[in-house]
């Protein structure tokens, strides 16, 4: 147990108001989380960082009412209230009538063992349920108030918190044996910093920033009710929370990157893309996942400084230094590899795609999505436009596959295998996404799926039955793909794949090994 001598007595069930069973308390480097059976309290640390300041009491309560307020736009029933912490005649108790000595957070209590990091670490970890969260968080962030920043902002709200994670490590006196691989971090960093300086700008001043979570890992979700809950948001500082939605995305997907987990980096990565169409924000993404990795970093160097013994010290001292070595990494990788999903509508590329992004792992940008994000519309709504017409005028989809090779190129670029799923119909366009890989050091490749047109109509006719898919394709659309259609010859890198039978996990290894054997 790790509670001061001032609060101890919390240790001790009869200073709660309700029944308790056995009391643990979970230490971080800013609080104390007391377990106490149904309920848990959360009790913020008299602590005084560069980044955070929880020294008075007054300063530590409004911190309880912020963490209430913000967490209840992610986990409302979990998170139930702000209560005292009092001292009386019968002692230190929770709640009461005596002298306030100190603020808690009241949750409801939820099995440890359901936390996504523990699941993880005893295989329990689903990547459906990661993709399905990641569908949930993009509708979160769509409801969340967004707000515009002058471009001048850019260094003070983006770039100055990267630079503080650089200096507040270097002023570690152990971390100087460890100088070269800092430096190489920072070095990436900063030719990452420079590719996406763009973008950021752009994403600041257009109203792209919301009111996230701000510290979204695998430890601060939980598995409830058979889906996935966002817990403990970051409430000491608005403007690590008040971000862009993307380095709320990226801090998940580098936790599952640091802890050798592609499969669910990209898995979730590719839910939250297919419900928001934010193909754009991806041109930020290894930047803000190389900075999230380094936020870690500075986090477990930190509490190596409060570990009470050598053993905990050296632990935290070896993963501060895994998630900068990863930073490093990360930021030099080689050029991605590109292929493109080709076939008449029903072919079945949509779903081939989505199955091989967390096994290549590749980032997906979907044709449908983007033309209806691009319009203001849901991923999922009908667009009622015929052939050739509205949102599928040939000029709309010029502009639409002009914007997804920008963005093919810069991920390419960064270091991401992309998968544009998209039906690639006439060789012209295969050719200019073939021709944007190799300026950026990269190659394609075209998988064509196909199936015997009667399983093409059906599934066309199945899915329009259901509803809820982003593709607005008919039969009538079919009819015309099949007029136009120019099938990729061998001098594109082509591989054909037959979709008209169910491909099992061995198959789809197989061709994952080849698509990436360029």
């Amino acid at each position: 147990m790790t509670l001061p001598a001032e609060l101890s007595a919390l240790l001790d069930p009869a200073a709660y108001p309700h029944p308790c069973g056995n009391i643990e308390v979970v230490e971080t480097h800013i609080s104390w989380v007391i377990l106490t059976g149904e309920l848990v309290y959360k009790v913020k640390k008299p602590v005084a960082f560069s980044f955070i300041d929880f020294s008075t009491l007054a300063r530590r309560r409004h911190f309880c009412e912020e963490e209430l307020r913000c967490n209840r736009a992610f986990a409302p029933s979990l998170y139930l209230a702000v209560v005292p912490v009092t001292a009386g005649p019968d002692g230190v108790r929770m709640g009461g009538d005596g002298d306030v000595v100190e603020w808690a957070v009241k949750m409801r209590q939820f099995p440890q063992s359901a936390q996504l990091d523990r699941l993880l670490e005893s295989g329990g970890l689903r990547n459906d349920r990661l993709e399905a969260f990641g569908a949930s968080l993009a509708a979160r962030h769509r409801q969340q108030p967004g707000r515009r920043y002058p471009p001048d902002e850019l260094d003070r709200r983006v770039l100055a918190p990267v630079r503080d994670n650089f200096r507040d490590l270097e002023a570690l006196d152990w971390m100087a044996d460890h100088g070269r691989l800092l430096e190489r971090a920072r070095q990436g960093t900063a030719a990452a910093t420079g590719a996406a300086r763009e973008r950021l700008a752009e994403r600041l001043s257009s109203g792209a920033i919301r009111e996230c979570h701000g510290d979204l890992h695998l430890s601060n979700l939980v598995l409830l009710d058979d889906a996935v809950c966002a817990f403990d948001c970051l409430e000491f500082d608005p403007d690590l929370r008040w971000i862009d939605p993307m380095s709320d995305v990226a801090f998940l997907f580098m936790d599952c990157l640091v802890r050798d987990r592609a499969d669910l980096a990209y898995g979730f990565l590719d839910g939250y893309l297919g419900a928001s169409g934010d193909y754009r924000g991806c041109e930020t993404l290894a930047f803000y996942a190389a900075y999230r990795s380094m936020v870690r970093a500075k986090v477990a160097a930190l509490r190596r400084g409060q570990a009470r013994d050598e053993a905990a010290a050296s632990g935290l001292e070896r993963r501060a230094l895994d998630h900068v070595r990863w930073t490093a990494d990360w930021l030099g990788r080689p050029p991605g590899r590109l292929l493109l999903m080709c076939g008449l509508s029903g072919s079945g590329k949509s779903h081939l795609a989505r199955r091989l992004a967390p096994r290549l792992p590749a980032v997906r940008l979907r044709s449908d999505v983007a033309r209806k994000v691009g319009a203001g519309l849901d991923p999922a709504a009908g667009a009622g436009d015929g052939v050739g017409q509205g949102l599928y005028a040939a000029e709309r989809t010029e502009a639409l596959y002009e914007e997804l090779a920008a963005v093919t190129a810069a991920l390419l670029r960064g270091g991401e295998h992309v998968i544009v799923d998209a039906t690639f119909l006439d060789r012209r366009r295969r050719d200019r996404f073939a021709a944007a890989a190799r300026l950026a050091g990269s190659l394609a490749r075209v998988i064509w799926c196909d199936a015997p047109a009667a399983l093409l109509e059906a599934r066309i006719e199945q899915r329009r039955r259901q509803g809820g898919d982003p593709s607005d394709a008919d039969l009538a659309v079919l009819a015309a793909q099949r007029r136009t259609f120019e099938p990729p010859g061998a001098e594109e890198g082509v591989i054909r794949v037959d979709t008209s039978s169910a491909w099992d996990d061995d198959a789809l290894v197989d061709l994952t090994r080849r698509l990436l054997d360029v």
